[in-house]
């Protein structure tokens, strides 16, 4: 079915103009709103959704009507993978010999708190759950929201993605996050079991999963330092989440429900990757296409 709302009515605006503006509200930080007062204003922005000067730009609803149809068709993992095709196409990702991080970090929820709206139903989002992990200083630390798990190369493009309600372990999603073609697969210790073993192997995938100790029996001093060596590699599969909260503004969820967080945080997943991919072309240009994997 068509993404557009109607067949009628005054012409929409192309799909590649409405999704041009969302990665500028990522990338920006901005509301549908204030988006919707740039593309007015702002030349650069007129020019990068490919709007003409001095005609109408898209009102805030329009953006969030546009939103909405990604999430009803859920769109994003496939634009997702048709940026990362095109990159692949100019050697910008490069996937011969390529790497596998795979990671996961809590998201708050837009609605955490406890209280109780006009109809006496908790205003709690329902589809987020309890995500309780070390802090830096290795106290627990408990958040009420999602987990977003990401598979990243070697160079920080984001190759999977998935969003989980934060009560689930990460482990979960790991099966998700493989794309069976990685030479190796690297992760923390809360990926370590006999079975990701066992398939790594089966797939003739590297194990640079850390190791964890159990009780009565702690880790070995050479699992100790394979573990620090893994360290150096796998702490590349934070960053993305880093750009997420501190550049994004994506500590905190935007807006309720599993569906429209899964589509928001693929946005911001693909914007990572246009952006990489542009700061990659301004700096090397494009790979010799004879040399390149």
């Amino acid at each position: 079915s068509s993404i557009y709302a109607s067949q009628t009515g005054r012409p929409s605006y192309p799909l590649l103009t409405l999704f041009r503006g969302l990665l500028l509200g990522v990338w920006y930080r901005l509301s549908d709103v204030q988006l919707s007062q740039c593309l007015y204003r702002d030349l650069l922005f007129r020019k990068f959704c490919h709007l003409e000067l001095g005609g109408d730009v898209p009102e805030a609803s329009t953006l969030g009507r546009f939103r909405s149809q990604l999430v009803e068709h859920d769109l994003w993992e496939r634009l997702l993978g048709e940026i990362n095709r095109q990159l692949e196409a100019k050697n910008i990702i490069l996937t011969e010999g390529r790497i596998n991080i795979i990671d996961a970090t809590p998201i708050e929820a837009a609605q955490s708190g406890s209280g109780k709206g006009k109809d006496g139903e908790p205003k709690r989002d329902k589809d987020a759950g309890w995500h309780v992990k070390k802090n830096s200083r290795g106290v627990l630390k408990p958040t009420y929201g999602y987990s977003v798990h990401t598979g990243v190369d070697e160079d920080g493009f984001i190759q999977r993605q998935t969003v989980t309600a934060g009560n689930l372990h990460d482990s979960v999603e790991r099966d998700t996050l493989l794309l069976g073609d990685e030479d190796a697969l690297y992760a923390d210790a809360a990926y370590s079991s006999q079975e990701i073993r066992d398939k790594l192997e089966r797939f003739d995938i590297a194990d640079q999963v850390q190791r964890k100790g159990y009780r009565n029996k702690p880790l070995s001093a050479e699992d100790s330092k394979r573990n620090d060596e893994i360290a150096v590699i796998r702490a590349g599969g934070e960053r993305p989440f880093a750009t997420y909260k501190s550049r994004y503004g994506l500590a905190r969820t935007r807006f309720m429900g599993l569906a429209k967080n899964m589509t928001t945080y693929g946005i911001a997943a693909i914007a990572h990757n246009v952006r990489k991919g542009a700061k990659f072309l301004t700096l090397y240009g494009l790979p010799d296409q004879s040399s390149a994997g």
